[in-house]
Formats: C-alpha cells, structure tokens, sequence
C-alpha cells in the first residue's frame, strides 16, 4: 500500500511513511507510523557538518500531533554519525530534538502555545501527556525566550510589587517593566522580595550600559526602588504612580467615611455603613440603584461630601502639561481643606507634598502608567488559574509571558517543517 499522501501531509524531510498501524499502549489505541529514511548522509548535531558514514543505528520512537483522538507515535531509524571533527555523535534531524522529551517540535510548539491560554494539567489530558512532561516543555521554552530576548532602546522602566498568601505566608515580588521601547510595554523581568538587595539580580542581568540609557522610571513611593533607580540609573527621572497615590487618596476618603460612622448616631450609620465601594468608585461609573445610594449617602453628611468632592477633583491632576499650572492646582487643592477638620485627608496631602517633585514628572513625560497596574492584574490571574505554583522560576516565567504582548501572542498552527540543507 503507498502513503504518498501521507508523507505529504506530515512535510517531514528525507523520510517516508512505509507503514500504518494501530497499537495499544498504556493511554489506549494510538496510531503507530513507521518512517524509512531517503537520505543517505547524516548531519552532525554538534559540529552541523553532513556526514556519509553511519557508525550504528537503533530504533527510536516519537510521539507526535494527534490522529484525530488517538496518539500518534512516529518510529524510525535513528544514526550515529562517525564525523571526522566530533567523533561518534547523535544524528541532527529537523523535526525531534537530540535531547529533551521523546515529541516531535509540532508537538513541543503545540503544547508551548496551548500553554499560554490554559493549565499544564489541561494541555496534559487534552494532549494524553503527562503534567510533568507538559511542564518541562513549556519552562524550557520560556527560559529560552527569556535568554533570548532583546533588551536594547529601552529608556523607560516601571517597578511595581506583587504580593502573594496571608499571615505568616505573605510574600512579595518585584515586577520590572519596560514602558518604552521598540517592542511597545513589555514585562522584562520578575523575582522575589521587594527590598534594594532582591533588585540586583535584575540589575546584573539587564546590564549597566543598558541602565545608563534609562531616562524615567515610573515607581510607587516605595523607597527602595527610588533607591536602586537612582544607583543603577543616574540620569533617570522619578515617575510616581498615579494608581498608587489615587490608592493612598481613597483609603483617606475611606478613613473620613469610618470616622463619621464612629461619631453619627443610628440614622446617619444605616446611610453611611456598607458604601465604601460605592464612594471610592469614580462617581461617572457609579449608575442605577448604586448612584441614589450615593447621593443619599453624600446628602447625609457634609464633610463625606467635601471629602468625596475632593476625590472627584483630584484626578485632574495628571491632566496638565505645565509643571507649574499643575503645581497651582495642587495649591487650590490644598486650600480647600483649611478649617474643614479632615485629617485623613490632610494626612493625605501632606504625603503628597513630600513627593510632589515624583507626581508632576509626568507633566513632561507621559509614560503609560496603566500597564504597571494591568501587569499586576493579569499576575494574579495567572496565580489563579493554576492555583497556586510550587516551582517559583516557573512562576516568575509564565508571570513575564502572560504580561508581555509578544510572548503571549497565541497562534497555534503557524509551525511548518523545515527541509535539510
């Protein structure tokens, strides 16, 4: 019986199907291929030189894309080359590695790229691989993308801290960002701890040159990252995050809004208790049922209300493009809390003050804050889905992969086999 269309179809260079036949192996019915070579010579995997003596051969087995729901496995010859630099080394054939996983690269790239939109156990059983196998393939793809991965014409950086567990198993990460570049916002590295000494394996790896063309860097106010920005980067400017000060912002509003609680009587409570949400929300997102509960709750109690004014305005401030027009605003802010006896948010305002210099950076760079947040998002979501990991490199890698729009592009099919020279 010919397979012409066969071989045709699975495109693999210098070999034809002989044979098909179904088997039975520990998963169930798998479909059993079996290859014979058309080349007569042998490419060295060490040295790439193609080589004509063949010092010995033995039977080797592959598993590869599946024959409708059945495992396929691939069978051939595979050689031992006698070459005259290397000596007796492993034959280099385009479609299976010398080293790694008995699969084919279809299969390697299949279950890389299925990787990205779900879990190892999933890919495992729609695959019939085993988890630890799935696993294996799809970190060492990572690590290779990662080795590999281009670093030159970044000139802003962001820092962020992802926090994972509770209690006494409360962790941190570190998260580093390139806003700016020739690849658009990108995550360039992730590792443990938040302190200035977890930095420096990112700074080793990034490189000094590449840190001394860094322009701005976009942080929260957390002092050890402004201190390892301004070692390692000493032209860099000092970008704080909106997100982080609007965060400090609410927990003020919050703060005011507990307060009135402690001091109102019954009534005042049964309008001001479980509205938290409601109040820190943006008041042009808050719609429905959900916008006559604020007002009721606004209505009720005065200084909430200049509280909550106070929170609505203040976002104004990453609007201008003049230092100076955004430092007036900032000033009228501050003025309209003389005499109003809201200590959370004069706390608020003091802590702005320290580190207006950082806020109004932006006025002449406009650096994409929302990635840094966005990035720890879709973090989270990664630890969620998987439910937790116990290999942290792995982590760190699907964390870069799932934040980094290049490397998380999805397209599955898009392999093809390559011919021998």
């Amino acid at each position: 019986m010919h397979y012409n269309y066969l071989t045709s179809l699975l495109g693999i260079q210098g070999f034809h199907v002989s044979a098909v036949e179904s088997v039975f192996r520990k998963k169930g019915i798998a479909v059993l291929v079996t290859l014979e070579r058309d080349l007569t010579a042998y490419r060295c995997n060490k040295c790439g030189k193609m080589v004509t003596a063949g010092y010995d051969s033995r039977e080797f087995e592959v598993q590869h894309l599946m024959w409708w729901n059945h495992v396929t496995i691939l069978r051939f010859e595979r050689y031992r080359a006698e070459c005259d630099s290397c000596g007796i080394a492993t034959e280099a054939l385009d479609f299976v590695d010398v080293r790694g996983p008995r699969a084919t690269k279809s299969l390697i790239y299949l279950v890389k790229e299925l990787c990205k939109v779900t879990t190892v156990q999933a890919v495992g059983t729609l695959l019939k691989l085993h988890r630890h196998t799935v696993k294996a393939i799809d970190k060492q793809a990572l690590q290779e993308e990662q080795a590999n991965r281009p670093l030159d014409g970044i000139s802003v950086l962001g820092m962020d801290e992802l926090s994972s567990g509770k209690g006494k198993g409360h962790k941190y990460r570190h998260m580093v960002s390139a806003l700016e570049g020739p690849r658009g916002p990108e995550m360039l590295f992730v590792g443990k701890g938040r302190k200035e000494r977890n930095l420096s394996k990112f700074w080793k790896w990034f490189g000094k040159k590449r840190a001394s063309m860094i322009t701005h860097a976009v942080i929260d106010m957390w002092k050890p990252f402004r201190n390892s920005i301004l070692k390692h980067c000493p032209s860099a400017e000092i970008i704080y995050d909106k997100f982080h000060v609007i965060q400090h912002l609410l927990k003020a509003l919050n703060a005011v809004r507990i307060q009135e609680i402690r001091k109102a009587g019954k009534w005042m409570k049964d309008r001001l208790s479980g509205k938290k949400f409601i109040l820190l929300s943006r008041q042009s997102h808050v719609r429905g049922n959900a916008r006559a509960v604020l007002n009721d709750a606004l209505r009720a109690n005065r200084r909430l209300f200049k509280s909550h004014l106070l929170k609505e305005s203040f976002g104004h401030l990453w609007s201008y493009k003049s230092k100076t027009w955004a430092r007036k605003f900032f000033r009228g802010w501050v003025d309209q809390l003389r005499w109003s006896r809201l200590k959370p948010m004069q706390q608020f305002a003091r802590m702005v003050e320290k580190h207006l210099d950082g806020i109004l950076a932006y006025c002449d760079k406009k650096a994409p804050l929302g990635f840094i947040e966005s990035a720890n998002t879709k973090a989270r979501n990664v630890i969620r889905r998987a439910y937790g990991y116990r290999d942290n490199d792995y982590l760190d890698l699907k964390i870069i992969q799932a934040c980094t729009p290049w490397m998380n592009r999805f397209h599955p099919w898009s392999f093809t086999h390559t011919k021998l020279p």
